[in-house]
């Protein structure tokens, strides 16, 4: 059964296209948003895609654009359908630059969307596909949502049942690929940029900005990776070259294993193999490793939770699988106590090793079936370390000082957290996004979690790290909800001079924040189209026409003068609304100093410190002026 990706914002629409096209034989996914679509597409790889015109634009671009962006974007056929059913068609001519395969302007009309839907995939079956298309060409085997840490679950059946194949897991229209081989992960790529390997080699000192671009463009035209580094000057061969991979792909696969959001798909196939190069790792270990660095305690104590009254046993798996986990000598210490006669919960509080170090071996041995639970002790163990001598009780865990330095930073850090607001206790910015939130508080509340000290004596910081908890546990309530976050918002500007003239709009100082982080970044054009969202969302407010009116003059296409008198026209209309916002002032005095009339510029900035001889801004621009 072909697979077809809906995306349709009209709800009543949705509803009859998904019921007409799942009648005429497809296996539909239908979604509502753009967001929604992009993740579908990545992770699920569908053989058709009808998507509506009048989708809201991600970032400035219609969804079909960013599809089409992608690495599998060019081989899916995609139908674009309007609102004859309505009334209010945009016309042919609102997909002309969206590069579909044909437009419907009455999906509902019997006769049109079907047949044309069926001729378009007769097409595309006619091409054949080779290498990695092939293989994303099958329907996946394993597919869902990212919520609930499914993927280690997933790795672990790869490996038993020892799959080639390629786990895609996509989030807002990004996706990154983890190819397997004999059950084991032996390669990563990905359309994140901050995921490639040309950053991970900037980021570790390996090789320059340019080299990485150098290697990125080498790369794009077809050069496998030794071939590309030795390019662009980047001296890695042999081990050498063959140990980065596997700390790249190691690396990359724990981030993975740690997504909370989107979705993922497991496509079965190896004809990958000549475009992708391959590393050996041992299969199992990457779970361990990943769940350390990405898991919250409490995911990996809930998994044990229904066990602590048990007595865990090593399994014969547990010898079959110590090649595959790979685990050092401390988890060794702690897998020779697991021997049926010392209760999950006593082994945890006073065993060898840290207590997330316990946790979260004993959770990977009960995911991968190392370990078995009895209501009672077991006389002795049945695999290779079972020679092990090990009482049945365990003395309690003799407890160190916590360093003196470690202590400060804490009550400082601590501090900081529960005076500030909300935004401010998990360090972040109003334009944090609900992914944001969840990740700053999970990082945040791990780094204040007394398990995370468990081997010091933090009696003297009790009181304050429950506290630190109560207030993050606040924080990550109020602002992982959307409309919670907004009222936050609200209450926060009405306590607040944010400096605006007009009445605060939430949504409008979001838009504004983002812009503000852009023009830090340079990415005038991402600025820009904030700046806009904001002057939309609250038109009377002349200080976000100075900030799109500064936008536009950096980041707008065309020559100075162009760029100028753009700029410019967005200054008058700031200036009828607010002729005493400084900024607008100083800005206009700036296009004049750069367009060469520095006499206009100086008089400009003389009026500014006029009515506020304070003003740090114009005093710096009039000294840029008499230069």
């Amino acid at each position: 059964m072909k697979t077809l990706l809906l995306a349709e914002s009209h709800p009543p629409t949705l509803e009859h296209l998904t019921g007409l096209l799942s009648q005429a034989g497809y296996s539909v996914r239908a979604v509502n948003d753009p967001i929604a679509a992009l993740e579908h597409f990545a992770a699920d790889n569908p053989d058709v895609m009808v998507l509506s015109v009048d989708l809201p634009r991600v970032e400035g671009s219609h969804v079909v654009q960013l599809i089409r962006g992608h690495s599998q974007g060019g081989r899916v056929p995609i139908v674009a359908i309007d609102k004859g059913h309505l009334g209010r068609a945009r016309g042919v001519g609102s997909v002309l630059d969206l590069k579909v395969n044909a437009y419907v302007a009455d999906p509902l009309k019997p006769g049109e969307l079907v047949p044309r839907l069926e001729s378009l995939v007769r097409a595309a079956q006619a091409v054949p596909l080779s290498g990695l298309a092939s293989t994303l060409s099958r329907p996946a085997v394993n597919s869902g949502e990212l919520k609930g840490y499914p993927l280690p679950g997933l790795l672990h059946s790869i490996h038993r049942l020892r799959r080639d194949g390629v786990l895609v897991v996509a989030h807002r229209g990004l996706s990154r690929r983890v190819y397997f081989l004999r059950g084991g992960p032996v390669s990563f790529d990905s359309t994140v940029k901050e995921d490639s390997l040309p950053r991970y080699l900037v980021e570790r000192k390996l090789a320059t900005p340019a080299q990485a671009a150098q290697v990125v463009e080498a790369l794009g035209s077809g050069l496998r990776i030794g071939s590309a580094l030795a390019d662009a000057g980047v001296e890695l061969v042999g081990e050498e070259l063959s140990q980065l991979l596997r700390d790249y792909t190691r690396d990359k696969l724990a981030r993975v294993l740690g997504m909370r959001e989107g979705r993922y798909a497991f496509y079965s196939g190896d004809e990958f193999t000549a475009e992708v190069a391959s590393v050996d790792l041992p299969p199992l270990a990457q779970i361990l490793e990943g769940a350390r660095r990405t898991f919250p305690l409490k995911v990996m104590a809930a998994a044990l939770k229904s066990n602590l009254g048990e007595y865990p046993v090593r399994s014969p798996e547990f010898g079959r699988d110590l090649q595959a986990m790979a685990l050092d000598t401390d988890d060794i210490k702690i897998a020779m106590q697991v021997n049926g006669r010392i209760v999950l919960k006593e082994l945890l509080a006073h065993g060898r090793g840290e207590l997330s170090a316990a946790y979260s071996l004993l959770w990977f041995l009960k995911l991968t079936g190392g370990v078995t639970f009895s209501a009672t002790p077991v006389a002795t163990g049945a695999d290779v370390l079972s020679a092990a001598v090990v009482p049945d009780r365990i003395g309690p865990r003799k407890r160190k000082s916590l360093p003196v330095e470690t202590a400060a930073s804490l009550r400082e850090e601590a501090v900081r957290i529960i005076t500030r607001s909300y935004f401010g206790s998990l360090g972040l910015d109003i334009a944090a996004d609900a992914e944001a939130v969840e990740r700053a508080y999970h990082e945040t509340a791990m780094r204040f979690h007394p398990d995370t000290y468990a081997e010091y004596d933090i009696s003297d910081l009790k009181d304050l790290l429950d506290s630190v908890q109560e207030k993050l546990s606040a924080s990550y309530r109020v602002l992982s909800v959307e409309e919670k976050r907004k009222a936050y918002l609200q209450y926060l500007f009405s306590k607040l001079d944010v400096g605006r003239n007009t009445a605060v709009v939430v949504d409008a100082e979001i838009a504004l924040r983002r812009g503000e982080s852009a023009l830090k970044r340079r990415d005038f054009l991402s600025a820009m189209h904030a700046f806009e969202e904001a002057v939309t969302l609250n038109p009377r407010e002349p200080e976000y026409y100075s900030f799109l009116a500064w936008a536009t003059y950096q980041g707008a296409g065309g020559p100075l003068v162009q760029r100028a008198q753009k700029a410019q026209k967005v200054l008058k209309k700031a200036l009828s609304l607010g002729p005493y916002v400084e900024r607008l002032h100083i800005i206009a005095a700036i296009i004049d100093t750069d367009l060469g009339d520095a006499p206009l510029a100086r008089k400009k900035l003389l009026k500014v410190l006029e009515y506020n001889p304070y003003s740090q801004l114009a005093k710096a621009a009039l000294r840029k002026v008499g230069r």
